[in-house]
C-alpha cells in the first residue's frame, strides 16, 4: 500500500532513519540471575558434570576415548571433507551369525561370510573419495556411486567366494578376502512307513535336516488314476478334485536344525480314503532351498471298518462321492442292505439314517443331483457308518462287547500292530469302566444283599488286568492264535459277570444258560465251517470237471472219512465240538456231537411252569431237530440244505435263550418279592460277586480256582501246537490229513 507514493516513501524512510538511531542507543540490562535462589545445592551442574565425562571417558575401542577417536580421523574428514570409510557384513538373520564390522577386522584373515550376506560400505568425504573393486556379489565389479553430498553408500549380497578393496583418495587400500559358506538344501526322509490311526488319521513319521534350519514344507497327496480298479462304483469317470496339500507342523520351539516327527493329519472322511495315492513330501529352508522325499504309492490311509455291514456303508458314499452318476446305483444297493434289518442292524439310528439317505436319493432322482444334497447324504452315511462300527459308547457293557468284538476282528484280519495296540487299550478302559458300572449297580440295588459291602474290595481286576497283559504280550510276540484263545475266555469271564449282573438264580442255571451259550456259539462256528466246505468243494470241481459242469457237492466226502490217520487232537484231551475236521463227513460228525451236547443241556434246566419257560424249552426243542436234518443232509452230501437247516437251528437256540432268559428274570422278581415280605435272606441263595465267585463272610471272595490259565496250560498249548506242526511238515501223510492239519493251525 502507497507504493509509488511520494509521501508515503518519505514517512517510511523517516521511520527506518529513527529504528536505526534507537538501535545504537541501545543498551544490554545487567543480567538478575534468579535459579540461584531456587538451586542452592547446584543440582544444575550435573548436566555439564555428565557432558564432560562422556567427552572424557567414553570409548569406542578398548582403551581409546572419544577424544583420541576424534583425533584419529583425518582432518578433513572430521569437517567432512577428505575420505574415510565405514564397511558392514550382515549375514541373513536365519543363520544367527553376528556382524561384522570391516574396519576392525584382522587385515589378512580369510572372512567367512555365509551366502546371502549383506555388505554395506559408506565412503565419508568429496566426490570420488574412494573406490570400489569386488569380485564376491553375482555379478561382480560393483562401483561406488558418485554423490556430491559427501557421504557414499553400497549395498550387495555375498554370492560367491572372492575379493573386497576399498582404496581411499591417497591412502592405501585395503582388502578382506572373502569364503563364502553355502546355504545346503535341506534333506528330508521317512523313518517308518505311512500309515493310519485307529480312526483314520494319516500318519506320516519324518526326519528333516538343515544347516540352519528347516522353516516349513508341505505334504500333497494326488490320485493315483493308473492304479485304481474301475470297477462297480469306481467304473464312472470321476468328477474333477484337486490334490490334497496341507502344511507341516514344526514344534513352536527348540533348534529346527533337525526335526523328527511324525505329520498326523485327520483324512478318513475323504473319498479318496483306501485307493491308490501318490504321497510326497517335501521341506524348506529360510533361503527357499527345497528336499523332498520320492513320492510314495500307496492306499491313502483312512478309517478301517471291520464291521462288514459298516464297510459297504462307507463304501457307498465313496461312490457317491466319486460321481453323481452313481446315485442311481447308490440307492438301489442301500435298499437292498435295508430291506430286512433284522439280525443285520444292531443300531437302530444307523438303520434310521440309511434309510433317511435313501429317501433323499429318491426325491432328488429326476434332476443332477446338486451340491447341497450329495453332502448331506455322505455326511448321513458316514455316521451311520461309524455308528454300526463303533456302537453307542454311551453304555459301558455296549462298549466292552464292542471292543472285544473289533480287537478279535483286528487280529483276524492282520491289522498293524499300532491298530492293535490302539484297540487293546480300548479294551482296558473299557473293561475297567464295565467293572465299575457293575460295581456302582450293585451298590445301589438292595435285592442284590450287597449294599454293606464294598465295591472296591468286591470287584477286584488283578485277574482281568492279569489276562489282558498276557494277551498283549502274546500278541507283541505275533503269536495270534495263542492271544485269540486268551481273548475267547476273557469273553466268557466278562459274560459270567453279565448273567450274574442280570439275575441272582441258582448256579445250575447260570451253568445251563452258559452251556447253551456256548452250544450256540459252536453251532455258528459250524455253519461258518460248512460254508467254507461248500465253497471249497464248488471250486475244487470247477477245476477238476471244467466245461462239463461241477459233481453234485460233497458226494466223495463220506468216502474219505476213514484213512484219515491219527489226529493229533486226540492224544492232548480230546478234540472238543466245533473244532476243525475234514470233508462233509467230519462235519457231519461235529453236528451229531453238538446236537447231544444241546440234549443234555436241556436235561439240566430246571423245569420253568411259565409262559417263557415253556417257549424256551419248545425253542431247543426245534434247535434238536434242525441240527438232526442238518447231520442227516451233511452224511448225505447236502451241504446247502445242511447250511439251511443249521441257520434255522442257530435262530432256535437264539430264540430259546431269549426266553430262558425272561423266565430267570420273572423267577428274580418273584424272589425279590418273597424276600422283602420275610425276615432275612432266602435260604440257599448264595452271594456272588460279579466275576461269579461265591462271597465269604466279610464280602470276599471265598473260592480258590484259578480263572486265569496257568503255564501248564500255556506248556500243553505249545507242545499241541508244534506237534501239529510237525506234522504239517511230513508231506508223505495223505493229502486230506495235511489239509486238516493246516485249518487246525489256521484256526487255533
Amino acid at each position: 500500500i502507497g507504493a509509488g507514493d511520494a509521501g508515503s516513501e518519505y514517512v517510511w524512510a523517516m521511520h527506518l532513519k529513527r529504528m536505526a538511531e534507537a538501535a545504537r542507543d541501545a543498551r544490554a540490562t545487567e543480567p538478575k540471575p534468579q535459579l540461584s535462589k531456587r538451586d542452592p545445592w547446584a543440582l544444575r551442574l550435573m548436566a555439564l558434570l555428565v557432558f564432560v565425562s562422556a567427552v572424557v571417558f567414553a570409548s569406542g575401542r578398548q582403551g581409546q576415548s572419544l577424544i583420541d577417536s576424534l583425533q584419529g580421523l583425518p582432518a578433513d574428514a572430521v569437517a567432512g571433507g577428505g575420505p574415510a570409510y565405514e564397511g558392514w557384513a550382515e549375514p541373513p538373520g536365519y543363520t544367527g551369525k553376528p556382524t561384522i564390522y570391516l574396519n576392525e577386522f584382522p587385515e589378512g584373515k580369510p572372512m567367512d561370510l555365509p551366502e546371502g550376506t549383506r555388505v554395506i560400505l559408506r565412503v565419508y568425504g568429496t566426490v570420488n573419495s574412494a573406490t570400489l573393486r569386488e569380485t564376491v556379489s553375482a555379478a561382480g565389479g560393483t562401483a561406488m556411486p558418485e554423490t556430491g553430498t559427501g557421504l557414499s553408500e553400497v549395498e550387495f549380497e555375498v554370492a560367491r567366494d572372492g575379493e573386497l578393496t576399498v582404496t581411499p583418495r591417497g591412502a592405501e587400500p585395503r582388502n578382506w578376502t572373502v569364503r563364502m559358506t553355502p546355504d545346503q538344501a535341506p534333506t528330508v526322509e521317512l523313518t517308518g512307513e505311512i500309515s493310519r490311526s485307529l480312526q483314520g488319521s494319516m500318519q506320516v513319521p519324518f526326519r528333516a535336516e538343515d544347516d540352519y534350519g528347516i522353516e516349513g514344507g508341505t505334504v500333497e497327496v494326488q490320485l493315483n488314476m493308473e492304479q485304481v480298479d474301475r470297477r462297480h462304483g469306481l467304473a464312472a469317470e470321476p468328477e474333477p478334485r484337486e490334490a490334497l496339500s496341507f502344511s507341516v507342523q514344526l514344534p513352536m520351539r527348540g533348534d529346527l536344525a533337525l526335526v523328527e516327527e511324525t505329520i498326523v493329519e485327520e483324512l478318513a472322511e475323504h473319498p479318496w480314503a483306501g485307493l491308490p495315492v501318490r504321497i510326497s513330501l517335501n521341506v524348506y529352508d529360510a533361503a527357499n532351498n527345497v528336499g523332498a522325499i520320492e513320492p510314495v504309492r500307496t492306499a491313502m490311509p483312512g478309517k478301517r471298518f471291520f464291521d462288514p455291514l459298516a464297510g459297504s456303508v462307507a463304501e457307498q458314499r465313496r461312490d457317491l462321492l466319486w460321481s453323481r452318476e452313481n446315485a442311481r446305483r447308490v440307492g438301489m444297493i442301500l435298499k437292498a442292505v435295508t430291506h430286512r434289518p433284522e439280525g443285520i442292524f444292531q443300531n437302530d439310528k444307523a438303520y434310521l439314517m440309511v434309510r433317511t439317505a435313501i429317501r433323499r436319493l429318491d426325491y432328488n432322482a429326476a434332476a443332477p443331483l446338486s451340491d447341497e444334497v450329495r453332502e448331506e447324504v455322505a455326511e448321513l452315511l458316514w455316521k451311520a457308518a461309524l455308528l454300526i462300527e463303533d456302537g453307542d459308547l454311551s453304555d459301558a457293557a455296549e462298549r466292552l462287547k464292542r471292543a472285544q468284538e473289533r480287537l478279535s476282528e483286528a487280529m483276524e484280519n492282520g491289522a498293524t500292530d499300532e491298530e492293535i495296540q490302539e484297540l487293546m487299550d480300548e479294551l482296558r478302559r473299557a473293561a475297567q469302566d464295565y467293572m465299575r458300572q457293575l460295581a456302582e449297580n450293585a451298590e445301589r440295588n438292595p435285592d442284590r444283599q450287597q449294599s454293606q459291602i464294598d465295591p472296591s474290595q468286591m470287584v477286584t481286576q488283578d485277574q482281568l488286568q492279569e489276562l489282558m497283559n498276557r494277551i498283549q504280550e502274546l500278541m507283541e510276540q505275533g503269536r495270534m492264535d495263542e492271544a485269540q484263545q486268551l481273548l475267547q475266555q476273557l469273553q466268557q469271564m466278562l459274560e459270567n459277570m453279565q448273567v450274574v449282573q442280570g439275575g441272582q438264580g441258582q448256579s445250575g442255571e447260570q451253568a445251563g444258560r452258559q452251556g447253551l451259550q456256548d452250544t450256540l456259539r459252536e453251532q455258528q462256528d459250524l455253519a461258518d465251517e460248512t460254508f467254507r466246505e461248500m465253497q471249497e468243494e464248488f471250486n475244487r470241481q470247477r477245476q477238476q470237471d471244467g466245461p462239463d459242469g461241477p459233481r453234485q457237492l460233497g458226494e466223495q466226502d463220506g468216502q474219505q472219512q476213514g484213512g484219515q490217520g491219527e489226529q493229533p487232537g486226540e492224544q492232548q484231551q480230546g478234540q472238543q465240538p466245533g473244532e476243525g475236521g475234514s470233508g462233509l463227513g467230519d462235519l457231519a460228525q461235529r453236528q451229531e456231537a453238538l446236537r447231544q451236547m444241546l440234549q443234555g443241556q436241556r436235561g439240566q434246566l430246571p423245569q420253568d411252569g411259565s409262559e417263557a419257560g415253556r417257549a424256551g424249552r419248545e425253542a431247543l426243542d426245534q434247535a434238536e431237530r434242525e441240527m438232526g436234518e442238518a447231520r442227516e443232509r451233511l452224511e448225505e452230501g447236502d451241504a446247502s440244505g445242511a447250511l439251511d437247516n443249521q441257520a434255522d437251528a442257530i435262530d432256535a437256540l437264539r430264540e430259546g435263550l431269549r426266553n430262558m432268559d425272561e423266565a430267570a428274570r420273572q423267577a428274580e422278581r418273584q424272589d425279590g418279592q418273597q424276600q422283602g415280605q420275610g425276615n432275612g435272606p432266602v435260604t440257599g441263595q448264595v452271594q456272588r460277586d460279579p466275576l461269579g465267585r461265591p462271597l465269604g463272610g466279610n464280602g470276599a471272595p471265598s473260592t480258590d480256582e484259578n480263572m486265569i490259565p496257568d503255564e501248564e496250560l500255556y506248556r500243553r498249548s505249545k507242545e499241541l501246537r508244534d506237534e501239529i506242526r510237525k506234522r504239517t511238515g511230513e508231506q508223505d501223510r495223505p493229502q486230506l490229513e495235511l489239509d486238516y492239519l493246516k485249518r487246525l493251525l489256521e484256526r487255533f
